[in-house]
């Protein structure tokens, strides 16, 4: 009886190591996976700060009239710093026109616009480029888009800080110098990585008009996709309650 008592407990034991041991690899597995995507991505953040400064000020200053080559780089740190800063630009921009702040509704919705607009006009532009025969790779589109969105974060910057009676016109100016800028920077660059001239032209206009629309659609129509969907978290908080 001690035998068998001790044979079942060998097994039991054995059974448990077993699982124990599967547990243990499966966690592992995971783990060596999760690395191995962030090894996947290191390259696209690994970059100096003083490589970020020198990117941002040529987002605004298109090659064409420097005569330099165009050079788009497959980085993604220095974009995804300019959508997150243009992020707390929009709030700062919010508050200072003292639109009613609801808990996260503010928070959320510029992030769904600037996060939006970065990886769904990058899908875009991509899209655009593989049936042009663009020679731009999506991390390329990617961070030529993000960069490019520096000139819109100069233009809402310098809004919301010279907030006066006369910022529309302060707005346009900044909008025609530092937007137009990086707008045509990127249209430039699409136009020379295209093959056939008249594909670039097409592409190269509808990014430059697309990058340059979003600028105005936040300067005069986010507040009112801010008070929608403030509204609708309003009316479901009322439903619950």
């Amino acid at each position: 009886k001690q035998w068998y008592q001790r044979r079942v407990a060998i097994t039991a034991g054995g059974q448990i190591a077993g699982q124990m041991f599967e547990i243990g690899t499966k966690q592992a597995k995971e783990a060596f996976s999760f690395y191995g995507k962030i090894d996947i991505l290191r390259p696209y953040f690994d970059v100096e700060p003083s490589d970020v400064q020198k990117r941002l000020v040529t987002a605004l200053i298109p090659e064409k009239l420097t005569g330099t080559k165009p050079i788009v780089v497959s980085e993604l740190y220095g974009p995804l710093m300019v959508v997150l800063t243009l992020i707390a630009v929009m709030l700062a921009g919010m508050k200072a026109t003292g639109q009613t702040v609801q808990e996260g509704t503010l928070m959320g919705t510029a992030i769904g616009t600037c996060f939006g607009y970065w990886l769904g006009a990058s899908t875009f532009f991509f899209g655009l480029a593989y049936f042009c025969d663009t020679k731009l790779s999506p991390v390329e589109v990617l961070s030529l888009s993000g960069y490019g969105l520096f000139g819109t974060l100069v233009c809402m910057g310098l809004s919301t800080l010279f907030v006066t009676t006369a910022s529309n016109i302060f707005f346009y100016a900044t909008w025609g110098v530092f937007g137009i800028s990086s707008a045509f920077r990127m249209g430039y660059i699409f136009l020379e990585r295209t093959a056939v001239r008249k594909q670039g032209l097409t592409i190269a206009s509808l990014v430059a008009i697309i990058h340059l629309l979003f600028i105005l659609y936040l300067k005069f129509v986010y507040h009112k996709t801010y008070e929608a969907a403030a509204k609708v978290t309003e009316d479901i908080h009322l439903a619950k309650g």
